[in-house]
């Protein structure tokens, strides 16, 4: 699979597609896959933000975030927002999945980000770079777009939650490689039987 930006480019090789040259994806491309993940927050090509740049074919999905894992997650919890953990008998790692779920709605509410963006701010499932997949807090993805640039939300987060580290683009664990469009399916055509049809009503004088 490739690309280029205009007809008198050359082509260039596809992020994520697959490996060697191949059609499909087979046994064992995830891990090859993941080789090219993650991407710094403004190097993330054209053709992975754009539906229609390779005709027929839907781009994977990128998360923008932080992919740290549950027990990191946690600890950022615990350290910034104690008073949020409702310890019980319960064995601390479900406890954990309860407050990680939490987790954008805290982080909605202590940053103060305008609710149009609140479906941007997730815990999601990702890969790193050797095909291992855990949490990431993320601020928006390639489908959706993220948290203002221009605004502090990111800075802020990065500052008070992250000890700076820039948010990167983070393979999904789910949509991880480019697949097929559906075509729209043809109208279905009514078959009528000929004594079936009603006569239309001739008009009243």
């Amino acid at each position: 699979m490739s690309t280029s930006n205009s007809a008198s480019d050359s082509a260039i090789p596809v992020l994520f597609s697959p490996p060697s040259g191949k059609l499909k994806y087979e046994a064992g491309d995830f891990k090859r896959v993941c080789r090219s993940a993650p991407l710094a927050l403004d190097d993330l090509p054209y053709y992975l933000l754009e539906e229609d740049v390779i005709p027929g074919w839907r781009p994977p999905r990128l998360w923008c975030g932080w992919l740290l894992g549950k027990a990191a997650l946690f600890d950022i919890v615990k350290r910034q927002y104690p008073d949020r953990i409702c310890y019980s008998r319960s064995h601390e790692l479900l406890v954990a999945t309860t407050v990680i779920d939490e987790f954008p709605k805290i982080i909605c509410e202590v940053f103060q980000i305008p609710p149009e963006f609140h479906h941007l701010v997730k815990v999601v499932d990702a890969a790193d770079n050797d095909g291992k997949v855990g949490m990431a807090l993320t601020i928006g993805s390639t489908y959706k777009g993220t948290l203002p640039r221009d605004g502090d939300f990111i800075e802020r987060l990065k500052r008070e939650l992250f000890d700076g580290k820039e948010p990167e683009w983070v393979l999904c664990g789910m949509r991880w490689g480019w697949s097929k469009k559906r075509s729209a399916p043809k109208p279905k055509t009514q078959k009528t039987s000929y004594h079936s049809v009603t006569p239309p009503i001739a008009p009243t004088a």
